[in-house]
């Protein structure tokens, strides 16, 4: 009888420790996700804010979700999502500007003074922007609600006045009488602010759509 050779065991392989700098790009890369994805959501509300102001959120928020989809395969939101924002965005945009000509045109002003109304209310939108840091740490000594109030206030009241203002002295200037210029300047404040809160309610909702189709992959 022939003995069976005794029959050796494979060689356990045991893997190579990760060197240090792996595990350094590692966690950075972790940590570049994390801080990505914060200002990815952070974005959102900055842009709604910015619409009140005049600023074009929509394109902001558009301009955000593309650039999270190309990071993420172009599936989440996917290219159809992204051409819902685009309409959203024109369709923001477009409401300003027509609701705010329109609040113009309705006490016989020109469209020159629409432009004025547009420009009065950008320079104190920024002249508000300026203040709003130091009147917001002064609110947060109330909690965190004085925090927002006071940072938001600032810029959208300006703005509202330098709007006022700017309508008013163009009017005053193309030889109306005062109180035409008060009724001209007040009209295409009012229609500046109809269309500004539109926007802003469109770039709201393209917000939560973004966030919507973005769940799963920041969660």
């Amino acid at each position: 009888v022939t003995a069976e050779e005794p029959v050796e065991p494979a060689p356990v392989v045991e893997e190579a420790p990760r060197g240090i700098g792996a595990r350094i790009w590692g966690g950075l890369k972790a940590f570049l996700s994390v801080i990505g994805k914060i200002i990815f959501v952070l974005i959102l509300p900055a842009a709604v804010a910015g619409s009140l102001l005049g600023m074009p959120g929509g394109v902001l928020v558009l301009a955000d979700a593309i650039l999270f989809s190309a990071f993420h395969g172009w599936i989440a939101p996917p290219w159809w999502v992204l051409l819902i924002l685009l309409v959203l965005a024109v369709a923001g945009e477009a409401a300003e500007h027509v609701l705010s000509f329109a609040g113009v045109k309705q006490s016989g002003a020109s469209n020159a003074t629409g432009v004025w109304v547009m420009g009065g209310g950008f320079v104190g939108a920024i002249l508000g922007g300026l203040i709003a840091p130091l009147l917001a740490t002064i609110g947060g000594l109330a909690g965190p609600v004085g925090w927002i109030i006071l940072s938001i206030v600032p810029p959208i009241g300006l703005g509202l006045v330098g709007g006022y203002l700017g309508g008013y002295y163009y009017e005053l200037r193309s030889g109306k009488t005062p109180e035409e210029a008060k009724i001209a300047g007040r009209s295409a404040m009012i229609g500046r602010l109809t269309g500004s809160f539109t926007k802003a309610l469109l770039v709201a909702v393209m917000a939560a759509i973004v966030l919507i189709s973005t769940w799963g992959e920041l969660f």
